[in-house]
């Protein structure tokens, strides 16, 4: 079982994230399928990340290509 919880946790490609506990689930999220892929979070929004069984993952924020360049 163990096991299984780690290759997932590697599985999660560089574009996203885990939502923290506290952070709202909201349309355009993520969810696991269980086969090491994603599908997109269809559902309600509004409730805590920490009140769904399966873990949420959410896209990274795009930096430009400026950003922490030095003027």
């Amino acid at each position: 079982m163990n096991e299984n919880s780690s290759s997932a946790a590697s599985a999660v490609p560089g574009r996203l994230r885990p939502l923290k506990w506290h952070e709202l689930v909201r349309r355009g999220d993520f969810v696991a399928d269980g086969q090491q892929g994603f599908q997109l979070w269809e559902g309600p929004g509004g409730f805590r990340a920490d009140a769904f069984v399966k873990q949420i993952y959410r896209r990274l924020k795009h930096r430009s290509a400026t950003a922490g360049k030095a003027a």
